[in-house]
């Protein structure tokens, strides 16, 4: 073998090895509990959010889940689209949901699915701050 090809094999090696050491160290969420707190909650213009992970799983790209407070008349932003899809689970108050052209309400113990690349928004319709969870995932390969 030439000095030449030999370089490059060892340069090609080294190179898929600092990969593949790359991925094996990638924080991957194994299990675990989140206690219901209100610690680590930003006020914000529209109400509050408190994240609580964002992270990679054994199946997801990513997961997300944080938890937002709507005042009453509220949005937390105009209505958009994205990628990944998300539930969101109303633990108090009245959101009205915005999909696709069409409007909901949806009051404790609601779920909302908005489906990838879907036009959508919430709303706190309610005379109370409207606190809800949002859990978004990202399936490898999609960006």
């Amino acid at each position: 073998m030439s000095p030449l090809r030999l370089s490059l094999l060892v340069v090609s090696v080294a190179a898929a090895s600092s990969v593949a050491t790359l991925v094996a160290q990638r924080h991957v969420q194994k299990s675990t509990v989140y206690e219901w707190t209100a610690s680590g909650t930003t006020p914000n213009e529209w109400g509050a959010v408190r994240q609580v992970m964002r992270t990679p799983t054994p199946t997801l790209e990513e997961l997300e889940i944080h938890i937002s407070t709507l005042a009453p008349g509220k949005s937390p932003h105009a209505p958009h689209q994205h990628q990944h899809e998300e539930l969101l689970i109303i633990k108090e108050g009245t959101l009205e949901t915005f999909q696709s052209g069409a409007t909901r309400r949806v009051g404790p113990g609601g779920i909302i699915f908005q489906a990838s690349n879907e036009l959508h928004n919430v709303t706190n319709v309610g005379s109370t701050p409207s606190t809800y969870f949002v859990i978004g995932w990202t399936v490898p390969g999609a960006k």
